[in-house]
Order: structure tokens, then C-alpha cells, then sequence
């Protein structure tokens, strides 16, 4: 699955020249946590999140440090801050490294960029132009749709059974012996032991992702650790 396959298309943006309060507003009525920011001729060159926006001297949470902690930072850094909380721009409070991607780009990626930025939405860009934002929503949505979309396959319950197996099959942290696996009519039914309820949980799990389960009865037992 790529970006272009779940992105909101035509993603609302502001300009660098905006104030912050017109951004705010934007973001509000449209309850999105950021905007990319665009120039006139629509080429990505920031983004603004409601974290850009915590430390301003509207809200009185400005930071106002003791003065001699100012000694710890440099010139640069300071005024960076004081622009940041006193500043009437977007231009001003945005982030200027801006991590985006491409409608190619594969949903895997976007989600690993997530983490390793911490970030929750990812402007699409193509030609330089943004044409669209996958954000954690988009992801939400896609997933809800293609859970509720997917029909369950008729499988019987030998197939069943070794599907489970083969899933188990060189995970590490599988319980092996331990464990036994019964099906019938395509209910599952786990017994044995194991020594972590995490995994249990990874058992039954394996077990949920089958083709052909329309049960689980989960009667494996932890006894060791929790």
C-alpha cells in the first residue's frame, strides 16, 4: 500500500506570511494537529503543529526561565525561542525541516518515518508541490476499512491448524511443546503453558490471523512472570 492509496488529497495549508491566530483558526475548523506551509506558487517549505504553538506569550506559557539560565544557551538559541513565543508569524513559529514523501512512498516507510520523528502527519509532495497529508487518522481510517471489508474465507481445520503452526514456525519467542493447538469447525482451542502473558497474547494472536478462524478459545496458562 503506497501513500497515494490512503493520503487525504488536497491538503489545507497556510503561507509563511499568515499569523499564527489564522493558523490556529485553520486548525481548529478543521481538527488537524498541523499544516504544511506552502508559498504562493504551492511549494512545501515548513510545517506548524499544535507543538509549535504551546509556548506563546498569549497563552502566558512563555517560558520564563530564571535569567541565569540563559547562560547555558547560546545567542542563537535564544532569540530562536523568543521568536518562536513572541512571534506574529507562521513564518516565524514553523518547523523548517519538514519530513515528506512521495505518492509512491510505501504506507511501511511513512509509518517508520512517524516513529523516528515523532510526528503525526506527513505532507505528500510531488514536484515539489504538496498534494496531499497521510496523517495517523488516514491510517486509522484505512485500517477500520479494510477490517470491516475483509470476508472470512471458508478453510478447513486441518489447514487451519497448520496455518497457525506455520505462523509460530521460527518465531523465537514461541512456546514450541508446550502448547497444543485443536480445531474444529473452525474454532481454535489453545492449551498448555507458557511462561509470559505477552506471550500468550502473541499466541492467540497468531492463532486470530489464520484464514478460516471464526473463534478463539484461549485456555493457555501463564505460569511464570506476568
Amino acid at each position: 500500500m503506497k501513500a497515494i492509496d490512503v493520503m487525504t488529497i488536497g491538503a489545507v495549508t497556510v503561507h509563511p506570511d499568515s499569523t499564527v491566530g489564522h493558523a490556529a483558526r485553520v486548525m481548529v475548523e478543521r481538527g488537524v494537529s498541523g499544516l504544511p506551509v506552502v508559498t504562493e506558487q504551492g511549494k512545501l517549505v515548513g510545517m506548524i503543529t499544535e507543538g509549535d504553538l504551546l509556548r506563546r506569550e498569549e497563552l502566558g506559557t512563555a517560558d520564563r526561565a530564571a535569567r541565569w539560565v540563559d547562560f547555558w544557551l547560546n545567542e542563537d538559541m535564544l532569540a530562536r525561542n523568543y521568536a518562536r513565543e513572541q512571534g506574529r508569524k507562521v513564518e516565524d513559529v514553523m518547523s523548517h525541516d519538514v519530513t515528506a514523501v512521495g505518492p509512491e512512498e510505501t504506507v511501511g516507510r511513512i509509518v517508520e518515518l512517524m516513529e523516528l520523528k515523532g510526528i503525526k502527519r506527513v505532507p505528500v509532495v510531488r514536484d515539489g508541490s504538496v498534494v496531499g497529508v497521510v496523517s495517523r487518522a488516514n491510517l486509522l481510517s484505512t485500517l477500520a476499512r479494510l477490517g470491516s471489508e475483509t470476508p472470512q474465507p471458508v478453510v478447513d481445520d486441518l489447514t487451519i491448524r497448520r496455518s497457525i503452526l506455520d505462523e509460530l514456525d521460527g518465531k523465537t519467542w514461541a512456546p514450541g511443546a508446550t502448547i497444543n493447538i485443536a480445531v474444529r469447525d473452525g474454532v481454535v482451542t489453545l492449551g498448555g503453558t507458557v511462561e509470559t502473558v505477552h506471550v500468550k497474547d502473541a499466541v492467540r494472536v497468531a492463532a486470530e490471523k489464520a484464514p478460516g478462524v471464526v473463534r478463539i478459545w484461549d485456555n493457555i496458562r501463564v505460569i511464570a512472570g506476568s
